[in-house]
């Protein structure tokens, strides 16, 4: 079985979120299972410095007016997985991020961006003899690949089945008709039963429309962006497109998230060597400064500073837990009112609390070690990531009850490995908060719900399966 993986961004080459884990873990699960898994992404700047050399290009013309279009053949760093990379330096080679300026606004040419990579997409599916390969399934990710649903829906030829998979419905692709032109698609597309969305269009509603399973990145929001609340505008879309629909939670690559091999973390431990996990504690509270105390409970967070997150909830939450000797370690950057909140916060309590505006993936493994739990207060979550992180290191989630976070983070019973809430509301936060010090302060208690977080198995390898079975559902 041969799959063309299209991705917008794959970890280790650029990453802004957790599609770009998925992408850059599930293709490789999936070709130890014997799946011929290729991906394709846009080649920005600065990637190709990062690849194997380049075995083979394929020019593909000019069809958007935008420069010629360049099909590089290579593999990822330190894998043989092989990858694709469509070169256009007017689209790509930007000094920003892959879609927002240095000002952090979406660059006004996104829809021709990535309608041209996902022209590329759909070309390959269609004439195979371009790269010797022509792939049984086409695996579309979030709106920047569901441009080449609409392509090949527009061409009207045979094509492989499609498969979408939604990472964040917030994120639907929707720009003005106005510009509908630029994107090289017949107006027929422009109905409510295909692109045409609130007066706008969108591609990831191309997507759904177009594909022949949608998938989510876990069960629990599968049945949540059916509902008005989290459907954000599309769920009367997928309502219509229910059938097709299911959630399969992703997983995480335990190579690089697991405490006994980790190399960014102070000292390795396992299952069997917990006690080794407070030699973390004391160094991030040496890193930040802070009074190293090892009775003191130790709250963490790694996050977008979005209200999306719950981010705006902290602040109030925990200042009852800090005025009894809890201390907060902060690693994340987003919402500047949000950040002042935090930094205001750190001065208010300059021995207990250590803020760190940024992203810093090394410092993101030695926070997941050396915090006791790990606030995810998140208003949904299509699957998240970070408490299954956290799950592995022996680190208990204090989670809202949505999306991802229900599916793998329970309070109460033989499966408890963390705590849970139910409204995204200070109060059921604080709560939360207050329950995770009454087991803190119990070490049987503490120690038997971090071996049940650490025992789950969340890995790639186990949910690889269903994958398969879908693939050979849509080929049957």
């Amino acid at each position: 079985m041969k799959v063309l993986f299209a991705a917008s961004e794959i970890h280790p080459l650029i990453k802004t979120g957790g599609l770009a884990d998925v992408a850059g873990a599930l293709p490789i699960a999936l070709r130890k299972k014997d799946i011929d898994v290729k991906l394709i992404m846009p080649a920005y700047r600065g990637i190709l410095e990062k690849m194997a050399p380049v075995k083979s290009s394929i020019n593909l013309g000019n069809p958007f007016g935008t420069g010629d279009l360049i099909l590089l053949e290579t593999h990822l760093p330190e894998s043989h997985t092989p990858i694709y990379l469509v070169q256009c330096q007017s689209l790509f080679e930007r000094e920003a991020g892959p879609y927002l300026d240095q000002y952090s606004h979406d660059f006004g040419d996104n829809d021709v961006r990535f309608a041209a990579f996902s022209w590329v997409c759909a070309m390959i599916t269609q004439h195979g003899r371009l790269i010797g390969w022509q792939p049984d399934i086409l695996h579309l990710n979030d709106w920047q690949t569901g441009f080449a649903a609409a392509y090949l829906a527009a061409w009207r030829l045979d094509h492989p089945p499609i498969v979408t998979t939604v990472h964040n419905l917030r994120y639907n692709g929707s720009f003005p008709v106005e510009q509908f032109d630029a994107v090289r698609l017949p107006h027929d597309l422009l109905s409510i039963h295909g692109m045409e969305f609130y007066g706008r269009y969108s591609s990831l509603k191309a997507g759904l429309v177009y594909a022949n399973a949608i998938t989510t990145v876990s069960p629990t929001y599968a049945k949540e962006i059916l509902t008005p609340e989290y459907g954000d505008g599309l769920d009367g879309t997928l309502r219509a497109a229910s059938y097709k629909l299911s959630g399969i939670l992703n997983g995480v690559d335990y190579n690089e998230w697991s405490p006994s091999i980790d190399p960014f973390i102070h000292t390795h431990y396992d299952l069997h060597s917990l006690d080794l996990k407070l030699q973390n504690k004391l160094a991030l509270q040496r890193e930040n400064n802070l009074p190293e105390n090892a009775q003191a409970p130790v709250f963490g967070v790694v996050s977008r500073l979005t209200e999306q997150k719950g981010l705006d909830l902290i602040p109030a939450a925990i200042e009852p837990a800090l005025k009894r000797g809890a201390m907060l370690i902060l690693l994340g950057s987003g919402d500047k009112s949000l950040e002042q909140q935090y930094l205001a916060l750190q001065e208010r309590y300059p021995d207990q609390v250590a803020i760190r505006i940024g992203y810093d993936e090394a410092y993101s493994h030695r926070l997941q070690a050396g915090v006791d739990t790990l606030l995810i207060p998140s208003r949904f979550e299509p699957c998240g990531l970070t408490q299954l992180y956290a799950l592995k290191y022996g680190t208990l989630p204090i989670v809202r009850h949505t999306g991802g976070l229900a599916d793998t983070v329970f309070e109460g019973g033989e499966n408890a490995n963390g705590f849970v809430f139910q409204h995204a509301s200070v109060e059921d936060l604080q709560g939360a908060i207050e329950r995770s010090l009454e087991a803190f302060s119990n070490a049987t208690t503490w120690r038997t719900l971090q071996i049940q977080a650490m025992s789950q198995d969340h890995s790639w390898e186990r949910v690889t399966e269903q994958w398969i079975q879908l693939y050979q559902s849509l080929l049957a």
